[in-house]
């Protein structure tokens, strides 16, 4: 899977976006643990056109290495049975771990945590990712995921649906490219499996129906008057307030991260990313995606003294609900849509 370190951009995460997403359940079963079969895997380091095969183990910073590594991670956690890979000194390089013929169960998802070690900011950043393909020389090679991570005390996770494959039998391989210099770059991957979740069970949801005015603090759930502590507003010929007077209404959780500015939202197996003044957001770990295709004047903002809006229709539909503007300015939410 040499070719695979060339960098296969062509179909990069788009068929993430065919799958039927991955449905809730109860608790997820281990299928296969990469970093527990490390010592198994085919690991290369590499720069330019130069690649170094690796034995799991041996540490040579010249050619890059991978190891277990247990210890205290950059958000001050502790890990064992880690596994740390360290591209060559030389940069730009990477290094790749390769674990082939493993086959793809159905309601199958990848689950991957990584960061750096406690006290590693020289680094200047790395490309983390992996990639797959199948076991047919015919079938591209396709990255499902790639995401760079600084050392700022958050490890990063990932959790990719892999419902699209289900049947496969194929090649894994995580991926880890440096930046600009490749002195300090050596990743610890905490956590890399494939999982499976078993099919819920399906129950007739009920509607809740959510009014909210243009303006004005208070709204209604189901008919019950509420307040929110700012009142919804039109910027840009579109709606705003602050997206947990919706999110939390209908079950679902908002988590708001100061340093990257930065809203994540959760509902059921649904998750969607945005930040504050960005008019792209991430959705199921599709990257880039517009909240507003008419209008690119749309995006998160903080309004005084510090209130986040979120744009009203984007996430609603998002999450599964009808949205309907009632004029002169009351706006009806409906969950889930009809």
């Amino acid at each position: 899977m040499k070719k695979l370190i060339a960098g296969f951009l062509v179909l990069l995460l788009c068929l993430l976006g065919l799958g039927l997403g991955l449905p809730p359940s109860m608790a997820a079963t281990t299928v296969y643990d990469f970093l527990a079969n490390a010592s198994s895997a085919t690991w290369t380091g590499w720069e330019a056109t130069t690649s170094h095969p690796l034995t799991f183990g041996i540490q040579s910073f010249t050619d890059g290495f991978a190891m277990s590594f247990s210890g205290t991670l950059e958000d001050g956690s502790s890990v064992s049975n880690a596994v740390e890979a360290y591209p060559p000194s030389a940069a730009p390089s990477g290094i790749t771990g390769d674990w082939y013929h493993i086959s793809v169960p159905a309601f199958a998802q990848l689950e991957l945590v990584y960061g750096f070690k406690q006290g590693a900011n020289a680094t200047d950043g790395v490309e983390v990712g992996m990639a797959y393909a199948e076991d047919d020389p015919s079938k591209p090679v396709i990255e499902l995921f790639k995401q760079s991570k600084a050392y700022d005390g958050i490890l990063g996770k990932f959790t990719i649906d892999l419902s699209y494959y289900a049947g496969q039998v194929g090649g894994f391989q995580l991926f880890v490219r440096s930046g600009a210099t490749a002195t300090a770059d050596a990743l610890v991957w905490v956590k890399a499996v494939l999982s499976v979740s078993a099919p819920p069970i399906t129950l007739k949801p009920v509607t809740t129906m959510l009014t909210y005015h243009i303006n004005d603090p208070a709204y209604t759930v189901n008919g019950t008057v509420k307040t929110m502590d700012t009142a919804p507003v039109i910027v840009e010929s579109r709606t705003f307030l602050p997206i947990r007077y919706v999110v939390e209404e209908i079950g679902g959780k908002v988590a708001w991260s100061a340093p990257d500015q930065k809203v994540t939202i959760t509902f059921g197996s649904k998750t969607i990313e945005l930040w504050i003044g960005n008019n792209r957001a991430i959705v199921d770990g599709k990257l880039d995606v517009p909240i507003d295709s008419t209008n690119s004047k749309v995006a998160p903002f903080i309004q005084p003294p510090g209130r986040t809006m979120m744009p009203l229709r984007f996430v609603s539909e998002t999450l599964g609900c009808k949205v309907d503007w009632l004029p002169p300015g009351e706006v009806q939410v409906t969950y889930p849509a009809p």
